[in-house]
């Protein structure tokens, strides 16, 4: 199987845990390298992880997942090839308890779609202005959301700018209303701002980390 590419950040002397940053639609490993200044934490090991896809033959755009047939996603690739980087790169380092997973936009589908099935329970999982395919416009035909017992514990912060003009805030409450009934420890944060990361999420995210 093919291996995900990714880069990695060290911030601080000692690396107490790990924080797994997926990138949206079109993004790619250095995305979003700019959050381990924004949400300043010490003694952390970040990953970056690259999406195997390319959009429209773009070598530097890249996808989780790509349209087989009208309605019908490629998702056993991406998350076989997930679950692989998790165990090899990240969990060969850390306790699954001392990593947390945040995704944005198509990301946040990755977080919902593939990590949520994830079979060692995580310290946290960080989806933000995103959408569960399944119920999203056009996308749904064949995407299951898979729940594992191990994450119905997991501490999960959705976030979502009120003003998203690119994916509507009412996918991430729709998002709230379906894990609230399966999952323990859900929370929703709606922030002022489109489609973008706030400070005030990324504070809630830093607080749960550090709890």
């Amino acid at each position: 199987m093919e291996s995900i590419k990714y880069d990695q950040i060290n911030t601080g002397k000692y690396q107490e845990r790990a924080i797994i940053m997926i990138h949206g639609w079109q993004g790619n490993r250095n995305s979003f390298k700019s959050i381990t200044k924004l949400l300043k934490l010490d003694n952390t090991m970040w990953f970056f992880p690259e999406a195997p896809f390319s959009v429209n033959g773009d070598s530097i755009k890249k996808t989780w997942t790509y349209e087989k047939s009208p309605g019908v996603w490629e998702i056993d690739k991406p998350r076989a090839m997930i679950r692989k980087f998790i165990l090899e790169e990240v969990l060969s380092k850390f306790n699954a308890k001392d990593v947390c997973v945040m995704g944005f936009s198509q990301g946040a589908a990755v977080c919902y779609e593939m990590i949520l099935s994830f079979e060692h329970p995580l310290g946290g999982i960080f989806p933000i202005g995103g959408f569960i395919r399944k119920y999203y416009p056009g996308q749904h035909n064949n995407v299951k959301i898979n729940i594992s017992p191990m994450q119905k514990d997991t501490p999960i912060l959705i976030g979502h700018g009120k003003d998203d003009d690119i994916v509507s805030v009412e996918a991430s409450k729709r998002a709230y209303e379906l894990l609230k009934r399966k999952c323990n420890n859900v929370q929703l944060h709606i922030y002022n701002g489109k489609h973008k990361i706030s400070l005030s999420y990324l504070n809630k995210v830093k607080e749960i980390i550090l709890n």
